[in-house]
């Protein structure tokens, strides 16, 4: 991940403010309103700020902790607990160094706004594993063409613009078919989409934003309205290649209450660059 990435430029630059202790640092930021769903801070944006931030408190505690200076390892698994939902604008955030490992180190990091925690997550820093897979599934992602077809939908041009603010930062198109809502139809809980940063190629940080772009997958089946994610888990495989990020968002199980949405997102080669879990609450209308 890096801070010079244009569609991180939302994302002001983290301050160190303080590092009370060896293995802690606390840093100022600012969240731009174009990170957000409705009024509030869009979920993967928040869970690539927190991955930043773990990212960050690693390496400037380093010397303090005795380690020394170190190449930043790569953000490869965040779960955040969402305590409450964060809205744009300066937040500050805290960060604890949990172990500093040869292969694996573990980070916690706190989203605070006006003196709470509204963001809990646990950080996984490790290498990405660039290799070739042994094994992979067949995944529906795969018969998408590699690029939006000229009969896919560009979401900048519907609705779902007014509330998903981040269809100014990236290219965004879907499968038609994929999002009967639009046209007052149900259908599977089911999304197809394409991805890509606007001006620039996708790299492992926009693979954790891409892990939680979809609008819920149960408006699909007719239930509208902002449905809370109460924890959300994902996991960052490999870099990404160039080019256009496929994605697809699904769910197996829908409650009155609660249901579960799996993301994932492959790259133009085909190969699985993240994967996500969110558990939501179902919308109240």
């Amino acid at each position: 991940m890096s801070r010079e990435s244009g569609y991180l430029a939302g994302l002001r630059a983290l301050t160190l403010v303080d590092r009370p202790a060896d293995a802690t640092a606390v840093y100022d930021g600012e969240i731009d309103p174009v990170f957000t769903i409705g009024p509030k801070v869009h979920g993967g944006s928040a869970q690539m700020l927190s991955a930043l931030a773990a990212q960050t408190g690693f390496v400037d505690t380093a010397e303090a902790s005795g380690a020394g200076p170190v190449d930043p390892p790569s953000p490869v698994a965040i779960s955040s607990d969402f305590l409450h939902a964060p809205d744009p604008g300066a937040v500050q955030v805290r960060v604890w160094v949990r172990k500093r490992g040869r292969q694996v180190s573990v980070v916690e990091v706190d989203l605070q706004q006006n003196g709470r925690t509204t963001i809990h997550s646990s950080v996984t820093l490790g290498r990405l594993d660039d290799t070739a897979s042994t094994y992979s599934a067949d995944h529906p992602l795969l018969a998408l063409p590699v690029e939006p077809p000229a009969d896919a939908l560009a979401l900048a041009d519907t609705p779902v613009a007014q509330i998903n603010h981040l269809t100014a930062l990236l290219d965004f198109a879907a499968v038609g078919s994929s999002l009967p809502f639009l046209e007052g139809g149900q259908g599977e809980p089911r999304t197809l989409l394409w991805l890509k940063p606007k001006g620039e190629e996708p790299d492992a940080g926009f693979t954790i934003l891409c892990a939680d772009i979809s609008m819920p997958v149960v408006m699909n089946r007719g239930m509208f309205g902002w449905a809370p994610t109460v924890q959300l888990s994902t996991y960052v495989r490999r870099n990404p290649a160039p080019g256009w990020l496929r994605v697809s968002a699904s769910s197996s199980e829908i409650q009155s209450g609660w249901f579960e949405e799996d993301h994932v997102v492959i790259d133009s080669t085909g190969a699985v660059v993240a994967q996500s879990r969110q558990l939501a609450l179902i919308p109240q209308g």
